[in-house]
């Protein structure tokens, strides 16, 4: 049996009763948080002698935050983009994403583990990847999602369809662009029944909620599936009850798209097929109305919003203030690197809040700091389906982040909340606790050798390149369709 007593820390509990415990203790055991207390009530002196103790004396303790929707090939590629479409960084990605080997694909996501720990995240849905893969892809994923000492679900990115969205609408390609574009040929999808074996034999493989990892079916996008492989996902995530992560409705075109092909609106093409409901997360959900907001609070669909993705990209302001007025369930996402340059979830969760307030006249409708904090944590744990992480309270799981309250940014602690979200960067971070495992601690990665991981991953994406460099030369030609 394994024990630890965070002793004498303020604790946001985030629990049912919303409490802030200013001086108290958290016990926990066998990876799970078996008391918390205040330090003055009387159940004090009965705590359990733990096999390690923490002075939480100036710490505050709060559950892990949750990355809802993350792309870990992307971990290399910070500062790669700028002011390009969302078409020509898809073609881009592409291109710096292919061909990689399993040990490229363990380093990228170590990295982006690296990133999220530091940062106070302790659960994130990693939508990997994009490009064909294989099982040994996948088993390198898992293997350093294991090695990261993170909670992750692996989602599974697949497609059986062309990706329109990234074409040219009115442009037919240059005859030398089309030649090219078979020869490097670079979303060729699989056939479904090898789709089908991929995806189930990697849930039967690594799918372990209970040791943390989880395994879901992940559809691109809608309009770059068939029905066949969105009905399919559909029945896989029924079978081995679990969940389903995709993109939806991230760009303007892709909802003109959705109305040539099915005539009415994605959300309600979703509907149709039976895909909505409380098992499906969905990123982004930019170019949505208000009836289809309806549809997705009425069946329970999880939306994960990714606000600095959206505005880099420039592809729109996410609707959450209608969203959540709406009843709708939102988690936040960071997005791969390539789109925002870092995996910090306290960036997201401050534009969650203030983003729709220079459209909103109604203040009492704005996002507060509060609800903000919510998809971050509870949001974030309904898109992972896991009901028993995004709070502290006795019999969740040991997810836990301990901030430093000597930093600059917490002096005075005037509101925890507040400051959680409008004043905290993720600079504060001093311990991470995961399943009861120290992973992070005085701001130092324990769960791995960090400093490994990144020589390693330095000179990765020029090797990379130089290996992809006809796609990429391709990708860049792609882009010049795009201005």
């Amino acid at each position: 049996m394994s024990s630890l007593l965070i002793r004498d820390a303020a604790i946001l509990t985030l629990d049912r009763d919303d409490r802030f415990i200013e001086r108290g203790d958290i016990e926990v055991v066998d990876g799970r948080i078996a008391a918390v207390h205040a330090a003055t009530g009387p159940t004090r002196d009965g705590a359990r002698v733990a096999g390690r103790v923490i002075d939480g004396r100036n710490l505050l303790a709060a559950p892990g935050l949750v990355n809802a929707h993350t792309h870990s090939p992307g971990a290399l590629l910070a500062g790669t983009m700028d002011t390009e479409s969302h078409p020509a960084f898809m073609w881009l990605n592409q291109a710096d994403t292919s061909g990689r080997t399993p040990h490229e694909v363990y380093i990228s996501a170590m990295l982006n583990a690296a990133q999220m720990l530091l940062a106070g995240v302790t659960t994130a849905i990693d939508h990997f990847p994009a490009q064909n893969f294989g099982p040994e892809d996948i088993a390198a994923a898992t293997r350093a999602y294991e090695d990261s000492g993170m909670r992750m679900v692996l989602a599974v990115r697949i497609f059986d369809d062309t990706f329109g969205d990234i074409f040219p609408r009115d442009t037919k390609l240059p005859p030398d662009l089309e030649r090219e574009l078979a020869r490097v040929a670079p979303l060729p999808p699989k056939p479904l029944a090898q789709t089908r074996e991929l995806t189930e034999d990697a849930i039967a493989r690594y799918h372990a909620p209970a040791r943390r990892l989880s395994v879901f079916p992940a559809p691109t996008n809608p309009v770059r599936c068939t029905d066949a492989l969105l009905e399919m996902s559909r029945d896989i995530a029924a079978r081995f009850d679990v969940g389903i992560h995709t993109h939806l409705l991230e760009s303007k075109v892709q909802t003109r798209l959705a109305q040539e092909r099915h005539g009415c609106t994605m959300v309600q093409h979703l509907e149709r097929l039976g895909m909505l409901s409380p098992k499906l997360s969905c990123a982004h959900t930019i170019w949505i109305d208000d009836p289809d907001i309806e549809r997705l609070a009425r069946h329970g669909v999880v939306v994960v919003h990714n606000p600095e993705s959206n505005l880099k990209l420039g592809t729109g302001i996410a609707p959450i203030v209608r969203m959540v007025a709406a009843g709708v369930t939102v988690a936040l996402g960071s997005d791969g690197n390539v789109t925002n340059d870092n995996q910090q979830l306290h960036e997201a969760m401050r534009l969650a809040a203030c983003l729709g307030r220079v459209v909103e006249p109604d203040r009492r409708r704005w996002v507060t700091a509060r609800q903000a904090l919510a998809m971050a944590t509870r949001g974030g744990a309904a898109a992972a389906q896991l009901d028993d992480i995004g709070r502290i309270e006795a019999g969740c799981r040991a997810d836990l982040v301990l901030y430093d309250l000597s930093r600059p940014e917490w002096t005075p602690v005037n509101d925890p909340v507040r400051q959680m979200v409008f004043s905290e960067t993720g600079a504060s971070v001093h311990t991470v606790v995961v399943d009861g495992r120290i992973v992070v601690e005085a701001g130092r990665i324990t769960a791995f050798d960090a400093d490994a991981v990144i020589a390693e991953a330095k000179p990765m994406l020029a090797a990379i390149r130089e290996r992809n460099r006809d796609l990429y030369a391709f990708a860049r030609r792609m882009c010049d369709l795009f201005p």
